[in-house]
């Protein structure tokens, strides 16, 4: 299922946090040059990075692979590390 989507569902069900990722997270990106001139944003417009919409949570992870060609521009390899902490 494409994230948009996904994440749209999340906010009507009132999830407070998605976790996503992609595998090659646009792996030819070149936002460097002009915002949103990234491959990944004619699927979705969450390539990575936080997003918020009605007071929930999306966390996209560029991820380390990559597809159909061994090479990433712009599109540096990410590996998070999150703390979740239980709100008062």
């Amino acid at each position: 299922m494409p994230l948009a989507p996904s994440f749209d569902a999340a906010v009507k069900l009132g999830i407070d946090l998605t976790l996503a990722g992609h595998t090659h997270g646009g792996q030819l990106s070149l936002e460097f040059l002009r915002r949103g001139l990234c491959l990944s944003r004619l699927e979705t417009p969450y390539v990575s990075g936080w997003y918020e919409r009605s007071g929930r949570q999306l966390y996209v992870n560029r991820g380390i692979g990559t597809t159909m060609i061994p090479i990433r521009l712009g599109a540096r390899p990410e590996i998070t590390v999150l703390e979740l902490v239980r709100g008062v």
